[in-house]
């Protein structure tokens, strides 16, 4: 009775164990969760509890009993390859905000805030950034990101040998995506700016002596402001819609 007792401990530690090779290394990565400024001992001990919390469900999809040797190396490495490969495409859903407000930012001409008080990054950048990881905790799409982690046990990676191309692919898919609908957020902003930039440079043509710089940049600032303050509610929008694309990009899910 005790050696079957200590024979069911050993499985459920083999299978925490073997969750956390995945869910550690994509929950380090995951955006709002692996931001610079939450402790390391928060990450580890949430990918602990999570993992902890799955390993039961997720038994059906990991091995039964812990391999040795080289099938074991091949496992730890595969799975943790896969932790870090789906963690980096969730956080595809920051890069796409983050560079949305860099476009906007050099359209509009406002550069850093605060120092080295926080990442390096345009003031847009940083404003949209921080409030997209309040929406990410303030909604579902948490929840969601945590599900498709989950939810990835049940496709069929690629095999040690060929993964390394298939995530190449995966991660040229999402750098393309990222780039592409960066711009589509920003259109609005270098619409208006486009129109404002082709007047001021007819106005500096008619009258070379006006100084139209010293007038249009205190503008420019203050009018991107208030732009920005009627729309940030559709540009979120826009953003949650493609961040739910962006977590399916690594399960084949099309952009």
């Amino acid at each position: 009775m005790i050696e079957g007792f200590f024979a069911e401990i050993n499985s459920q530690m083999w299978l925490v164990g073997a969750v956390f090779l995945r869910i550690g290394p994509a929950i380090y990565l995951a955006p709002g969760f692996g931001e610079s400024y939450v402790s390391a001992r928060v990450r580890l001990s949430f990918a602990g509890l999570f993992a902890v919390a799955i390993a039961p469900v997720l038994a059906p999809y990991l091995p039964e009993t812990a391999p040795s040797g080289s099938q074991l190396f091949a496992f730890v490495l595969r799975e943790t390859t896969i932790g870090f490969f789906i963690g980096l495409m969730s956080r595809g859903m920051i890069f796409l905000i983050e560079k949305a407000g860099a476009i906007i930012s050099q359209s509009i001409s406002l550069a850093q805030m605060l120092g080295n008080a926080t990442a390096p990054m345009p003031v847009i950048s940083h404003l949209l950034t921080t409030t997209a990881i309040a929406i990410l905790f303030s909604t579902s799409l948490a929840d969601q990101m945590l599900y498709s982690f989950v939810a990835g046990y049940s496709l069929e990676f690629p095999s040690i040998e060929r993964i390394t191309g298939y995530f190449a692919s995966k991660v040229s898919e999402l750098m393309n995506f990222i780039f592409n609908h960066a711009v589509v957020l920003s259109s609005a902003f270098l619409g208006v700016m486009f129109v404002y930039y082709l007047f001021i440079g007819f106005v500096n043509k008619a009258m070379p002596q006006f100084m139209v710089s010293f007038i249009g940049i205190p503008f420019v600032a203050l009018f991107s402001i208030h732009f920005l303050y009627q729309h940030h509610e559709l540009l979120l929008d826009v953003w949650q819609q493609k961040a739910q694309i962006i977590l399916m990009l690594p399960y084949g899910g099309r952009p």
